[in-house]
């Protein structure tokens, strides 16, 4: 055989499938992992050289080394397939090649322009030289690497070293995030030790727990598990574990399933096709072995091993088998949580979930389920926030527009969404009551300033006229709007605009309507020292009787009510037993100033002292 070593490619292929394809250090030094592994090796060491600005990288693995033949028939032959061109996929040892597509070797040309091989099988050493800018001159798709040592009997150890040259990487080494990087990549360094090296001084060894050193590890799932899909012919080789953490996974990278064939990734951190936006997918990494995928009749494998071929018939099944893991293992993990979060809520915050629930009727029961688990599933609300949120819908489960109102939000909306609708309520509910206090304070000084005007016995007009006028909730909380002055001809022309009227042309003091617009209230005011007689209250059931029958049913309104207001009552006998007997029909009130003026105090003292204990101020 000549001395001759001859690489034979087409240019484009160096370029696509070199270059390109293997621009990142750690999918560089992956496939040279991969390669020692298939050489049978027991260790590897990789020395990451940077001296005076120049970089270099010493590639050594203590395998079984190629002889001067393999090195011209397997090495430099691009896209020989390993397996297919063997009569077994294993190695002497009994390793399961990870090799395939005999692209690896050219990965290292897509971070350095010079490569040395220096092999030692059976005492027998060769050396050659790569240079890719003589590469990419050649116009005859080939290429004569230089010869070094050939055939040279040596008492070195079976092996093979890839001296890496003229890197082109600018960024120092990390060799931290490298070790991580290759941790990530493979399972095979429990059985094929590895250690970096920078400037020949040992830095760290790559291991197969390293990518999950660091990670506060909450629980796991290991595989296989019939209980997710027995059905699924593949389930009982499928290998691994699925681990949740105790926070949300910071390596963005590792978020998912990362999928091994042969202890090498075949499909990074994925979820395969399963619902994408919940919490889980944050908390959840782990590695699934699935060998028997390189039985597939078909290659399902992506060239630089990040993916795989999921339009195949078989990865679909796979695929969907996967869905089911992740959505299975999503559900127990909730329910691991919320159990958790269940008990630090009595162990910290006295609050026994449990028993409360159990003391309600069965249909409450069910809605406080419905309401509260999504509070202890949600991922994103702590211990504290969770008992805070919990504690009030138990303090306000009696009330039933409560209920009523939690029982639509769990109708309408999506079950992460719950606590945030809760807290929104009560949120508003205190915000509404600090509104509604600073409105009860108001009028506590519009009562003061009342009393005021008693004490002064103010005039009738325009005194108390006006401030009745502008506050007539005095009379009654429910008064909202007035006519002021209201004659009975303007009146009865706005219903019976044709009318002709012969009514007296009388004078209401107001004219005034509920909230629900169904009441009419007719108000007289008198002087604060007058006396109110039988004459004042006949007028008044007068003016009653004459709206219900004239105007009232015209215009909506079911009912007319009168008010009369003055200093005090008569204590005629006569007229104590007719204003009873009006008060018993509804028809007329008789109220002295002073009966306003303590029954405004007691409405606003009940509300602003039921504020006060509500908020604990």
């Amino acid at each position: 055989m000549p001395d001759t070593l001859i690489l034979k490619f087409d240019p484009n292929t160096i370029e696509h499938l070199g270059i390109s394809l293997y621009s990142k250090l750690p999918n560089v030094l992956s496939e040279l992992v991969s390669n020692s592994w298939d050489a049978d090796s027991e260790y590897v060491s990789i020395d990451f050289i940077d001296k005076d600005g120049s970089k270099e990288i010493i590639f050594n693995d203590d395998g079984e080394g190629m002889s001067y033949e393999e090195l011209q028939d397997k090495y430099l032959v691009i896209g020989r397939n390993r397996r297919r061109n063997s009569t077994c996929d294993t190695s002497a040892k009994g390793r399961k090649v990870i090799g395939k597509k005999g692209l690896g070797k050219l990965s290292v040309f897509g971070i350095c322009n010079i490569i040395e091989v220096i092999s030692v099988k059976e005492g027998i050493k060769n050396h050659f030289k790569m240079d890719l800018s003589e590469i990419r001159q050649s116009k005859t798709h080939s290429y004569n690497p230089e010869i070094i040592v050939h055939n040279s009997p040596t008492d070195e150890m079976s092996g093979t070293t890839l001296h890496l040259k003229e890197i082109r990487r600018k960024s120092p080494y990390n060799l931290e995030n490298i070790a991580l990087s290759l941790s990530k990549k493979f399972l095979i360094f429990d059985e094929m030790s590895t250690d970096l090296y920078f400037n020949g001084v040992n830095t760290i060894s790559v291991t197969n727990d390293l990518k999950f050193e660091g990670l506060n590890i909450q629980f796991e799932w290991k595989f296989p598990d019939s209980k997710y899909d027995s059905d699924y012919e593949y389930y009982d080789r499928i290998r691994g574990t699925i681990f949740t953490l105790e926070t949300p996974v910071k390596d963005t990278e590792m978020r998912g399933i990362y999928l091994t064939s042969r202890g090498k990734i075949v499909n990074t951190a994925d979820f395969y096709g399963a619902r994408d936006n919940d919490q889980f997918h944050s908390y959840v990494t782990g590695y699934l072995e699935v060998d028997f995928i390189d039985d597939f009749d078909e290659d399902v494998i992506s060239t630089d091993r990040q993916s795989l071929n999921w339009e195949h018939e078989s990865t679909k099944k796979l695929q969907e088998y996967l869905q089911k893991i992740i959505r299975r293992v999503g559900t127990e993990w909730k329910n691991k949580r919320a159990q958790i979060k269940k008990d630090s809520i009595v162990e910290e915050k006295n609050i026994n979930i449990d028993e409360w629930q159990e003391q309600l009727p069965s249909y409450e029961r069910e809605l406080s389920i419905r309401i509260i688990n999504p509070i202890l599933l949600n991922s994103n609300i702590d211990v504290a926030e969770s008992s805070e949120i919990i504690e009030n819908v138990i303090d306000k489960f009696d009330n039933q527009t409560f209920k009523e109102y939690a029982s639509q939000i769990a109708d309408i909306s999506e079950p992460e969404d719950i606590p945030k609708f809760l807290k929104l309520m009560d949120d508003w509910k205190t915000i509404e009551s600090k509104e509604i206090r600073g409105l009860a304070n108001a009028r506590v000084e519009v009562i003061k300033q009342f009393e005021a005007y008693l004490n002064e016995d103010a005039n009738e007009v325009p005194t108390l006229h006006n401030f009745f006028k502008k506050f007539s909730w005095l009379l009654d909380p429910r008064i909202l709007e007035f006519k002021d002055e209201v004659r009975y001809s303007e009146l009865l022309k706005e219903s019976f605009p044709e009318a002709e009227l012969e009514e007296p042309n009388k004078r209401i003091d107001f004219l005034c309507s509920n909230a629900l617009g169904d009441i009419l209230y007719v108000i007289e005011i008198k002087r604060s020292n007058y006396a109110i007689d039988l004459k004042a209250l006949d007028q008044a059931y007068e003016y009653g009787a004459f709206l219900t029958e004239r105007y009232a049913s015209e215009t909506g309104f079911s009912k007319v009510v009168c008010f009369v207001v003055g200093g005090e009552k008569s204590r005629n006998g006569v007229f104590r037993k007719r204003e009873n007997t009006y008060r018993m029909s509804g028809e007329v009130f008789v109220k002295t100033y002073t009966e306003l003026l303590e029954q405004s105090k007691e409405y606003h003292k009940e509300f602003i002292d039921a504020y006060n204990q509500y908020n604990r101020i």
